[in-house]
């Protein structure tokens, strides 16, 4: 990958978790259900100190979600010639992921877009995109964790 092309990763990455938050921001302030179907149960690491939830948010979570959501699933379909089932079906399964391990439903749906993004990134540079890519939208929610 060439400077353009990690610039160009970081900054879909960046505008990912902006229009999610806009977007979940917008439906929170005018719609008093959204919290629970956006926040569900609570995602484990939420009620974690700062020193648990950053690296988790920076270093554990985009690596271990771009293994499975990307590099397994999307792989899967990708080495078939099936690129853009592999892209709907790995968002659907990222989607589902942030479901079970207790987000709402409107943050799962909210997921599935974002995985659409992140798996149009690892169709174009592979793991290592996707994975810098879903670093650069953590890394936005790690600046408001601390803000």
């Amino acid at each position: 990958m060439n400077l353009r092309s990690v610039l160009f990763i970081i900054t879909a990455g960046i505008f990912c978790y902006l229009v999610n938050y806009t977007f979940l921001n917008f439906m929170i302030t005018n719609y008093s259900w959204a919290w629970g179907a956006i926040f569900g149960k609570g995602s484990w690491w939420l009620n974690q100190p700062l020193y648990v939830r950053i690296p988790y948010v920076l270093l554990v979570a985009p690596i271990y979600e771009e293994l499975i959501h990307r590099r397994l699933v999307m792989h899967f379909f990708v080495a078939r010639g099936e690129t853009e089932l592999g892209l709907l079906i790995s968002s659907a399964t990222f989607a589902l992921h942030h479901f079970i391990f207790g987000w709402g439903w409107l943050k799962a749906i909210d997921m599935f877009f974002v995985g659409l993004v992140f798996g149009a990134v690892y169709a174009e540079y592979r793991l290592a995109g996707s994975w810098l890519c879903h670093t650069a939208n953590n890394g936005m929610a790690a600046v408001f964790m601390l803000a």
